[in-house]
């Protein structure tokens, strides 16, 4: 019996795998503390978490629940008050996909060694600690690491009154904005579960939703009492620092962010966004089973990746329709101001027949660049009102 290949042959081509999306929601704990004797020794917890990894000052954990960080950590341990903290905000890091992630600092290990250690072991975007450097020369060296990883948030608390228009406006000087500084009085310790639960609020965004981008401005954090040092002169040097605090309204605590650093809203959705940008052009070019041509065609799939982007911005509230107003413009400027103003973004690739032949011969899709509207937010208003008798 002869086989049927001999006249119908058939094959099957699956999809290649492409990459998920960075959870940008992830928040990171390094610890200087001691994790209980021998709970790091068995490859997962009683409680459910997940595995310890090892690496060569110590090991990490993911967590998505503060009793696991207990179980492992002890309940009178300041990462467990921190993880507390985490978790104990509505919405949290859990609502977007995020997960705690602990690691373990070695002795002599500082929080800049550590984040550059552990970069590469798993992605995580928010960083918070036990322990932060006190010398003006390293915190202005830390945050200047950190903005230069391009992804990462550090969440930096201080309970020192001097340090507002100190280091905190250093950092904003140096516009240094992937550092959210946070002014916190009562003590260290307290500013730091202030900057925990404040970093568990401000990565809580589920990106995929709709109007689900979020504003710090005005949120009231559990566990978290009002800042009574903060009167009116302590708040107006903060917001000129670019410093947010932890205030009572007329009774109502409420954090109160300053832009003068840029907002973390800010700092967070870009991050997202050029995270998500990386990850569709990625997936165009490595999906895509046989090529995609380098041809104009080819340059509009690739918009198209890049456009459904935009749109989930404009869905989730990043972007929104606005006047552009910058003096900057580039494509076709009618076309540039009327996208912008019709739906918050504009897309333009330079045409395939203006490429060099050495970028052609390197196969380089020819520039393609974003213009975005950011919806910003409304924190304040002023009202008139007219009486007339």
């Amino acid at each position: 019996m002869l086989e049927l290949s001999n006249v119908v042959s058939i094959s099957v081509s699956q999809n290649p795998v492409g990459l998920g999306n960075f959870n940008v929601n992830n928040l990171a704990l390094f610890s200087d503390e001691v994790p209980i004797a021998n709970s790091l020794s068995s490859s997962s917890s009683s409680s459910g978490a997940g595995e310890y990894v090892a690496g060569p000052y110590g090991e990490y954990r993911v967590y998505a629940s503060a009793a696991e960080v207990g179980d492992d950590w002890g309940t009178d341990s300041e990462t467990y008050a921190q993880a507390v903290m985490v978790f104990s905000q509505q919405p949290n890091i859990l609502a977007g996909g995020g997960n705690l992630i602990i690691f373990t600092m070695g002795a002599d290990e500082t929080l800049a060694e550590a984040i550059d250690r552990t970069t590469d072991s798993i992605f995580y975007c928010g960083i918070i600690s036990t322990t932060y450097p006190t010398i003006d020369a390293d915190i202005l060296s830390l945050a200047t690491a950190v903005q230069a990883y391009t992804d990462k948030l550090l969440f930096f608390p201080s309970a020192t009154l001097a340090d507002i228009t100190g280091i905190f406006t250093d950092i904003k000087d140096a516009t240094l904005y992937n550092t959210r500084c946070l002014y916190y009085a009562t003590s260290a310790l307290t500013a730091r579960k202030f900057a925990a639960a404040y970093a568990s609020r401000a990565l809580s965004v589920n990106f995929s939703g709709s109007n689900t981008a979020l504003t710090m401005n005005l949120k009231q954090l559990s566990g978290v009492t009002a800042d009574s040092s903060i009167t009116q002169t302590v708040y107006t040097a903060a917001k000129t620092a670019g410093v947010d605090v932890y205030v009572s309204l007329a009774g109502v605590s409420s954090v109160m962010s300053s832009g003068e650093n840029k907002y973390c809203d800010e700092s967070h959705n870009l991050i997202w966004f050029v995270s998500a940008l990386k990850v569709a052009g990625f997936n165009l070019l490595a999906q895509t089973g046989t090529k995609v041509p380098q041809t104009e065609p080819g340059v509009s799939a690739l918009k198209a990746a890049y456009r459904e982007i935009c749109e989930q911005a404009r869905k989730n509230g990043y972007l929104a329709p606005g006047s552009w107003t910058s003096a900057e413009w580039f494509g076709n400027q009618e076309d540039m101001i009327n996208n912008v103003l019709e739906r918050g973004y504009y897309i333009y690739s330079a045409p395939i027949t203006d490429q060099s032949s050495a970028d052609r011969q390197d196969r380089i899709a020819p520039l393609i660049q974003i213009a975005v509207k950011e919806a910003g937010a409304i924190h304040s208003t002023n009202v008139v009102v007219n009486v007339n008798p």
